[in-house]
């Protein structure tokens, strides 16, 4: 097992990474630090792909399972305020201490995270990702958020779990369009902060897209010791530290958002596309090489995600308006200098931005 601490005073928490990390006494002990009556928010595909394993954790747990539906649409104010009144009905009956367990991806750790951030002004939550990229992403820092339909994760908090258990029995039944998803944050990695990251991405590709553990976990432990770091630094993003891992994003929930959050643009493939396009808006603002580009839609390429997809380009742009990143007329943007170094630029237009928009665009 491998633990990575993220130290935030009193929000502080562990990392857990490994195998069988459920059965372990850690588990259970980072669970009664939390409470004595665990929802569980999880999407009845993990249950059914899982169901031995769930069932011998939960069995030593007092618990109850919500089901959540899959998919980025159930993360919206009905479906916040219906799991809140089914946690009231739960509180009302056993009266103990409540915590939240999120199994799952990035939709069920977004929305489980709110809820309990907003529920009695805060109860504890643990995370157990269950996707490549919660693992690396998603499950760690404490943002958590809801969409509405002009915007995504437009309504959020900054709310952090107890603990994370990134336990990798859980990545042996995902599907290989579900492994390329993870494999966009990892390379967003690289290219922030870590060129060695990045070269061990081109090395080992073939290996990382089977799903070999001893280089799934490296780069797992890798990416979390990233995001922790950063996190450390700056935890409610007010030092602009935190902004870095909004690479790719900004293009990526505009297009996401534009698209009404349609199965043809994932996250994962959303992200990759949108590294590329904030590549195009660094090299337009003459802060990095067109190699550099190159750089990212090689390896993106690599990794059998998208550099280009058909959309509306001009509602695009209106998603990139209500972008909460958005500042007078001008958007904030992660741009490249080179693989491994990053920085943040306000006031680019939305002629440049346009620009690289077109490039992506099939």
């Amino acid at each position: 097992m491998e633990i990575i601490k993220v130290n935030l005073k009193e929000n502080s928490y562990n990392i857990y990474i490994g195998e069988d990390l459920l059965r372990q006494e850690r588990f259970f002990s980072e669970s009664k630090k939390c409470g004595n009556f665990a929802v569980v928010l999880t999407h009845k595909k993990i249950l059914d792909l899982h169901q031995e394993y769930i069932n011998s954790i939960l069995k030593n747990i007092s618990h109850q399972i919500l089901i959540i539906p899959e998919g980025e649409k159930a993360k919206s104010p009905r479906q916040v305020l219906k799991i809140i009144k089914e946690i009231v009905k739960i509180d009302r009956v056993i009266k103990r201490k409540l915590f939240i367990l999120c199994l799952g991806g990035g939709v069920i750790g977004d929305l489980g995270g709110f809820v309990a951030s907003i529920y009695k002004r805060g109860i504890p939550y643990i995370q157990i990702p269950t996707t490549l990229l919660s693992c690396v992403d998603a499950s760690i820092g404490g943002k958590t958020a809801i969409n509405l339909k002009e915007a995504k994760n437009i309504i959020g908090t900054f709310y952090q779990p107890k603990a994370v258990f990134v336990d990798l029995n859980f990545l042996s039944t995902l599907k290989e369009k579900e492994i390329k998803e993870g494999f966009s944050e990892i390379i967003k990695y690289a290219v922030i902060q870590d060129k060695n990251l990045f070269d061990f991405l081109k090395k080992h590709y073939q290996e990382l897209k089977g799903l070999e553990i001893s280089c799934l976990k490296k780069v797992i432990k890798r990416c979390a010791e990233i995001k922790a770091r950063i996190v450390e630094r700056d935890e409610k993003e007010k030092r602009g530290i935190r902004t870095i891992l909004n690479f790719g994003h900004t293009i990526a929930h505009a297009l996401e958002s534009s698209m009404k959050y349609s199965r043809k643009i994932t996250h994962g493939k959303a992200v990759a596309l949108g590294m590329v396009g904030e590549g195009y808006i660094s090299h337009f603002l003459r802060l990095c090489s067109k190699e550099e580009v190159e750089k990212i839609i090689n390896i993106v390429q690599l990794y059998s995600l998208p550099t280009k997809i058909q959309f509306n380009l001009l509602e695009t742009l209106e998603a990139l308006r209500q972008d909460k990143k958005f500042i007078r007329g001008y958007t904030r943007i992660v741009v490249i200098e080179k693989i491994g170094k990053v920085s943040i630029k306000e006031n680019i237009s939305f002629k440049i931005i346009k620009k690289a928009l077109e490039k992506i665009n099939r």
